[in-house]
């Protein structure tokens, strides 16, 4: 019998990890018996691309039926599973020769899905499949009691069938997939939109591999004895681990006395996101933050035109579709905005909201600065805001410390605690299978509900490398989805961090970021759909942040961070206008940059967004929805006052959360979600879309609201 943990032990780097060692007879990557040694990828993505073209030809040519939306569902689930999978290796494995193999597999596979994007007879297929059901519907009501037509007219027909709501969502989202891949053009426009895109793909990985390859960020020379306010554990480690994955031999050293120190020869700062922030925060001198502000602005300088054009592209895409810009195919995905109206709507209110505050802000700013720097010192500037803020918490009574002294283990510790009070849930540590890690230190979790069992695997792999994303990101290796002989297949999820390893210490913003991916793989476990296209994550993009942004509460407050920090009974410092108006800035920033008119070059797009626009990778995988993250924290923040304020580890609260907001994945429209947890005064109609009410919003970011 297994002993069911929330405790998860300290984690230690394996004492010894081969990756270059194959997995010849063993359980394989990512417990794939596919895949033994890096060739394997593509063979495994052409297996699966032989086994899913038998699967198309059958389906082209079946009559009408469930089944087809079943098939093209299967096909979706096979191709995902590698693809993904694929995607993830060549983003974190520790050995090149698996993450050029993956990177190979990713692009076979890719190519064989755009050829499916724009497969006549499978859109056909799904035409007549979901004319089926029309036929069905119709003659169901027509026929029922005027009871049974009141249930027909909400949609069911006869079981017999094989239709439910689920399958009929699901076929409307892959007929309005393949007319927004441009399935429904003549010869000549699908040759176009399926070169458009290839490009658009191949770009945009190009861009995120930039933004996230510390290789290419570059470093800048500083001054010798540049004073430093405040260390944090682990700060001078990680500009020296990025430092040696740019290939330099310079080391940073630190000489501490009573918490200040200096910077020791050489000056050489590392111009990745962590260690420029880390300047930004904690050095005095003026024209130092302002030398690697502007520095980190260059880097890497190959996304500068990439960006451009690959706007460019897509608003010539979505036009070559019928849409006016990129926005508006976007907002078409079943989104619960609808429209880039409804966004613009309610990022303006936002702004009109915290704009009085942002002003007070912006003063207190000023003066601090006057203090600090004199009083002939220049306004404010961008180099300076994280400093100044920082000397502002300094004189605050909450203790700045418990930015500093969050462990790993405890933070973990406490997210289980978490998960087992909110919802039933137990995370036990299993071991690795042979040849099932790709590198060390990397950690398998089963999460185990208490009386419905094993929900999923969750892989954590926490810690930088060369070669590895250097973000934070939730991958799904593996959707969830029922099975034709009854069983239901569970996910497996892979979340990828870049904690420094040494001193296993987090800061609170690190603790956050953590919770706030362990939130993605919550909506991925306690989802039960019935096809895998609506698992999970996969549901609207302004919707699907909410569970994260949601559990980001337990770290922010003073009720619960105890159970991250033990000895602690602080809370977080209040987020305020600066950083709300930050995330407004950058989704409006993303809506001009998705529209029809987008930046035509690069002083343009520079023009457009005041910081480090050419490492703004969401521009890739959020374009034209970036709002999402202030709608969900919007959302996360209402859910939580309404459920949750009185008491954030209400199991009766957490059931809600789990059968009315993740169960249903994206098996549920969007509105519907959303009022079926807050209410529909939760909503408001805007610019043909919907909206929530903005002071969600400044809620979340601790900005009081008007009486």
């Amino acid at each position: 019998m297994r002993l069911a943990i929330i405790l998860l032990p300290k984690i230690i780097a394996a004492a010894r990890f081969d990756a270059k060692v194959y997995s010849t007879g063993t359980a394989g990557l990512f417990n794939k018996a596919q895949l033994q040694r890096p060739a394997d990828w593509v063979t495994y993505a052409q297996d699966t691309i032989n086994r899913c073209q038998l699967i198309v030809e059958e389906t082209v040519t079946a009559p009408a039926s469930a089944d087809t939306i079943q098939s093209l569902d299967d096909i979706s689930d096979h191709l995902c599973q590698v693809y993904d999978a694929a995607e993830f290796c060549r983003n974190a494995h520790s050995n090149t020769e698996w993450r050029q193999q993956a990177l190979q597999a990713v692009m076979v596979t890719a190519k064989y899905i755009q050829e499916l994007n724009m497969h006549q007879g499978l859109y056909s297929a799904v035409v007549r499949s979901l004319q089926h059901y029309d036929r069905l519907h119709s003659h169901s009501r027509a026929t029922s009691s005027s009871q049974d037509r009141l249930t027909s007219q909400q949609g069911s027909v006869p079981e017999e069938q094989g239709y439910n709501a689920e399958t009929v969502i699901v076929g409307r989202a892959l007929q309005r997939d393949f007319e927004q891949r441009g399935v429904h053009l003549d010869s000549h426009g699908q040759q176009q939109a399926l070169q458009m895109s290839e490009d658009i793909a191949t770009l945009g990985m190009e861009i995120t591999q930039n933004a996230s390859d510390s290789s290419q960020m570059g470093a800048v020379q500083v001054p010798d004895g540049v004073w430093v306010q405040e260390l944090s554990p682990g700060w001078c480690n990680h500009m020296n681990t990025q430092l040696s994955l740019q290939g330099s031999k310079s080391k940073f050293r630190m000489h501490s006395n009573r918490g200040t120190g200096h910077l020791m020869t050489p000056q050489l700062v590392p111009l990745d996101q962590g260690s420029v922030n880390g300047i930004l925060q904690n050095v005095h001198d003026e024209n130092v933050r302002q030398q690697v502000w502007l520095a980190c602005r260059q880097t890497p300088a190959e996304n500068k035109q990439a960006i451009v054009d690959f706007c460019v592209l897509r608003r010539d895409f979505a036009q070559l579709l019928g849409f006016q810009s990129h926005a508006h195919l976007q907002a078409g995905l079943a989104s619960l905005a609808g429209t880039p109206d409804a966004v613009v709507s309610f990022l303006d209110q936002a702004h009109v909201a915290s704009r009085d505050m942002a002003a007070e802000e912006y003063d207190v700013l000023r003066q601090r600065k006057k203090r600090l720097m004199g009083s002939g010192s220049s306004p404010p500037q961008q180099w300076d805001r994280a400093y100044l803020m920082g000397a502002i918490k300094a004189h605050r009574t909450i203790d700045s410390n418990v930015y500093l002294y969050l462990s790993l283990h405890d933070c973990l510790r406490g997210l289980g605690a978490v998960l087992k009070q909110l919802t039933g849930i137990l995370l036990e540590e299993v071991p690795m299978l042979p040849g099932e890690s790709w590198a060390p230190g990397v950690q398998k979790m089963l999460a185990v509900h208490e009386t419905d069992g094993e929900l999923g695997v969750i892989y954590l792999d926490l810690f930088p490398r060369q070669g590895k994303f250097g973000q934070a990101a939730h991958f799904t290796l593996r959707c969830g989805r029922q099975l034709k002989n009854g069983k239901y297949q569970t996910p497996v999820i892979a979340l990828a961090c870049n904690f420094e390893q040494s001193h296993a210490w987090l800061t609170h913003y690190n603790a956050a970021t953590l919770v706030h991916e362990f939130g993605h793989a919550l909506h991925s476990l306690l989802s039960r759909t019935h096809y895998q296209h609506l698992s999970g994550t996969r549901g609207a993009m302004d919707i699907i942040e909410v569970p994260s942004h949601f559990m980001e509460n337990y770290v922010n407050d003073a009720r619960t961070l105890p159970l991250f920090m033990p000895d602690s009974n602080k809370t977080s410092t209040a987020r305020k206008a600066e950083a709300m108006a930050k995330q407004v800035c950058h989704s409006l920033m993303d809506q001009m940059f998705h529209s029809s008119e987008p930046p035509q070059s690069q002083a343009a797009a520079a023009d457009a967004l005041h910081e480090i626009w050419s490492k703004f990778a969401h521009l890739v995988n959020y374009g034209g929805s970036y709002y999402s993250y202030a709608y969900a924290m919007c959302l996360a923040s209402s859910v939580w006052e309404k459920l949750f304020q009185d008491d954030p580890l209400n199991r009766h609260a957490g059931n809600a959360l789990r059968h009315k907001l993740l169960r249903p994945g994206g098996a549920k429209d969007p509105k519907d979600l959303i009022t079926g947890v807050l209410g529909c005064e939760s909503l408001q109609q805007a610019g043909g879309g919907y909206m929530p009410q903005s002071d969600g919003l400044l809620h979340h970011y601790g900005i009081p609201t008007a009486a």
